[in-house]
């Protein structure tokens, strides 16, 4: 049976659709899946490490860190650098103890990209002595740089209180 005599109503609207003088008609592009995260960059850096500074701890002797100060919580900034960019993933390490995050802005050469505040309270590698601060740049899940280390020393030494003190004045002058 011919589509112009089927009483189809499906099969004889779909010819006029596709009449090419049917001005009327208006097609548009199937969608397609975006392919920006399929898109590789043209020139991946090999390695940016010497554009890289340290993490810096305001207010803090890295040397002398306290018992008190690492269960409060330090404070550390990850300086930026002019070669990240938007999407770059960070990782920092304190330690042991990871923490990551992607970068949703713009970095200019003397900011400050992340604001950390390390705390022993909630970390579950806590460590004393001489700990390794550090962070490494990922772009689309490739390493491409890792900063300077700043190597601090966190005291296990517990705060004394007045009455041990005392204990101790009292022993000592004997």
């Amino acid at each position: 049976m011919d589509k112009e005599q089927s009483t189809d109503v499906a099969a004889r609207t779909q010819k006029k659709q596709n009449n090419p003088d049917s001005a009327s008609t208006v097609q548009e592009a199937p969608p397609h899946k975006s392919l920006y995260r399929h898109a590789s960059p043209l020139h991946l850096p090999s390695d940016i490490s010497d554009t890289l500074k340290a993490p810096v701890l305001p207010d803090i002797d890295p040397d002398s860190i306290s018992h008190e100060q690492a269960h409060a919580g330090i404070t550390i900034h990850i300086p930026g650098s002019v070669k990240m960019c938007w999407g770059d993933e960070i990782r920092f390490y304190w330690g042991k103890n990871l923490s990551s995050t992607t970068l949703f802005h713009r970095v200019g050469e003397n900011s400050v990209i992340r604001v950390l505040c390390i705390s022993y309270t909630f970390t579950p590698y806590i460590q004393y002595g001489l700990v390794d601060l550090y962070y490494e740049l990922y772009r689309d899940h490739r390493l491409i740089g890792t900063s300077p280390v700043l190597r601090v020393n966190v005291n296990y030494a517990v705060p004394v209180t007045s009455r041990q003190r005392q204990r101790k004045r009292r022993f000592t002058d004997h």
